[in-house]
């Protein structure tokens, strides 16, 4: 069960399966076969060998893995590329406000430039720095539950999404990485996001945000190019529009339609035939030709007509 998706600066790329309690590694074009496998299939655990419920993965310049671990475990794991361990940080927090302190690790995002990962504590609401030797040095808070995050350098924000808690509306909101506080929030409309579960930002194209809750929507928030802005600490980024890509039930149901189409046509000649050949046209069961029992004089003339030719030539 896929939950998280990392692709490095070599072009690997990382899964974190939450069913197996494992990461997997694979290179870019051997899909067959992870290049590296953390964790014990379908065993969780605590150690520095096991994960329970692993959500995401991030890899830096020096190819070090962090590994958010995740729905049990409170905690960020650190592996060299080999996969060997290296530490771990962070504590289980049920209440928010203590620094590395964490409840359900849902998401990671790297800064490669300030050397720091960006973990987002989902059920306490918030978003920790966290240096490459495991200091963490700052906490930012968003309404509700911080779901998902992804870093942008060139505005040096983060782009969070929260779910709902107490008529807190789901939004998009760009974080400030320096002084920690929302500087926008999209839609600026009163519409909501129903379930938001994945975020990813695409430069110079826009941020797509997941929804895992029927009609299980696709988001596009389009940017703006640049040159229209006159403002340089926001030129990089605007959202304008919000649309929505998504499959409605009644065209998943078409399909399946149409899919069975040619199992039921193949179906019914497979029963035509084998109706055809147990119905005694000529064959029998064991399907030789039955011999004839009557006596026909058509084989006897035809006999006589092949000697007779055979005579006069």
């Amino acid at each position: 069960m896929p939950h998280g998706v990392y692709v490095d600066h070599h072009g690997n790329v990382f899964v974190t399966d939450v069913a197996r309690h494992q990461v997997l590694k694979y290179e870019e074009g051997k899909w067959e076969e992870p290049a590296l496998v953390l964790g014990e299939k379908f065993v969780p655990g605590t150690d520095d060998a096991h994960f329970c419920k692993p959500t995401s993965v991030v890899v830096n310049a020096d190819d070090f893995i962090f590994v958010g671990d995740g729905y049990c475990n409170a905690r960020v794991v650190k592996f060299n590329k080999h996969g060997k361990f290296i530490a771990e940080y962070g504590s289980l927090a049920e209440e928010g406000g203590k620094l590395g302190g964490m409840y359900v690790v849902h998401d990671l995002t790297i800064n490669h430039g300030d050397r720091v990962v960006y973990v987002a504590d989902r059920e306490n609401g918030q978003i920790h720095t966290m240096s490459y030797k495991s200091e963490f040095t700052a906490i930012a808070s968003v309404p509700g539950k911080a779901y998902a995050i992804d870093f942008i350098a060139e505005t040096r924000s983060i782009a969070a999404v929260n779910i709902s808690d107490h008529g807190s509306p789901s939004k998009v909101m760009m974080i400030d990485v320096d002084s920690n506080n929302i500087t926008a929030v999209f839609p600026h409309n009163d519409s909501s996001f129903v379930m938001p579960h994945a975020i990813t930002r695409l430069k110079n194209i826009g941020i797509y945000l997941g929804e895992i809750k029927s009609p299980f929507t696709i988001w596009k928030l389009s940017e703006v190019p640049p040159e229209r802005e006159t403002n340089a600490r926001k030129s990089d980024f605007k959202l304008l529009n919000v649309i929505t890509s998504q499959i409605p039930l009644s065209f998943v149901i078409v399909l399946i339609a149409l899919a069975c189409i040619p199992v039921i046509y193949l179906t019914i000649v497979v029963v035509i035939r084998c109706r055809r050949r147990s119905s005694g046209d000529g064959f029998d069961r064991n399907g030789f030709q039955k011999l004839l029992r009557d006596y026909d004089s058509s084989d006897e003339e035809e006999d006589l007509v092949f000697k007779n030719s055979k005579i006069y030539r």
